[in-house]
């Protein structure tokens, strides 16, 4: 089993210098922010379909009729969603576009939501706490 150093990052020639940023553990980046979806999005149409996109990657909502259980994770400059199983109860006037949800962007409060070809198929708002 192989095994891996730590780094403290003090320079072992200066053992009194102050430990230095690593790459690693750097804040991420304007552009990286722009794309955090943590909280939930939300859209007034019938059922009050959303999502909440937990830090640690899961993700909850409902299409407005039939739960959405999956994960997340930000891939370059979109939310990519991981396939998921849901229901399929039939909801008299509920569009449940967002069961198709494959991917998202985010533009100030509003996440666009696409399906596995790249098409939006919806949108979702930042719900305030």
């Amino acid at each position: 089993m192989p095994l891996a150093a730590c780094d403290t990052g003090v320079d072992p020639r200066n053992p009194d210098s102050s430990p230095t940023e690593s790459s690693e553990t750097a804040s991420p980046g304007e552009e990286a922010s722009d794309l955090d979806p943590v909280g939930k999005w939300t859209s007034p149409e019938a059922g009050d379909p959303f999502l909440e996109f937990a830090e640690d990657g899961s993700l909850e909502g409902s299409d407005g009729c039939n739960a959405i259980v999956t994960s997340w994770k930000v891939e370059g400059d979109e939310i990519a969603i991981d396939s998921f199983m849901t229901t399929q109860k039939a909801c008299a006037g509920v569009d449940t576009w967002l069961s198709k949800a494959s991917t998202a962007t985010i533009e100030g409060d509003v996440m666009k939501i696409m399906d596995s070809n790249g098409k939006v198929i919806g949108g979702l708002e930042k719900e305030d706490k």
